[in-house]
């Protein structure tokens, strides 16, 4: 069993959430990081917290050269919630929600003679543009991670 990776959540403009103005935004500004268990070198950093990453799990350090488990997993091995994650980020569905609300809002506040769901079915479905548009990424890596979980369940009936 190898020993998983360190994961620390940084937030450092935390205070800023506090003061009036612009500065106020810096908040959002975070990362988490990502260390080896044995050295404590950082191999990876993220901007955005949660996210899915596909791979082998398995992760050389360059440091130390020590094998441990990096929190990467292929497709098959992950849950529902995972996969549907790696194809709908976050920001994604927060935009198709945006649309989705000033879709349903349009039929409340218009006179009812000139909005219908037709309305809605449209305005939601552009709202799903970007998630559209970013699924080829996701897709092909989906495709590479299953390539590799049946080339190593080959190497591991042999």
């Amino acid at each position: 069993m190898l020993r998983r990776a360190i994961r620390e959540d940084r937030n450092p403009f935390s205070i800023f959430g506090f003061t009036p103005g612009f500065q106020r935004l810096l908040i959002f500004v975070r990362w988490t990081s990502y260390k080896c268990p044995h050295c404590g070198h950082v191999f990876r950093r993220d901007f955005w917290p949660g996210s899915v990453r596909l791979g082998s799990g398995q992760r050389t350090c360059q440091e130390c050269g020590t094998l441990f488990d990096d929190g990467s997993r292929e497709w098959p091995e992950l849950a529902f919630e995972s996969k549907l994650r790696l194809f709908l980020p976050p920001l994604a569905i927060g935009i198709w929600c945006g649309f989705l609300a000033a879709a349903v809002a349009s039929l409340y506040i218009g006179p009812r003679d000139e909005h219908s769901w037709g309305v809605v079915f449209f305005v939601s479905a552009v709202g799903l543009m970007p998630a559209i548009a970013w699924s080829p990424v996701p897709l092909t890596r989906m495709i590479y991670s299953i390539h590799r979980y049946k080339a190593r369940g080959d190497r591991d009936a042999r």
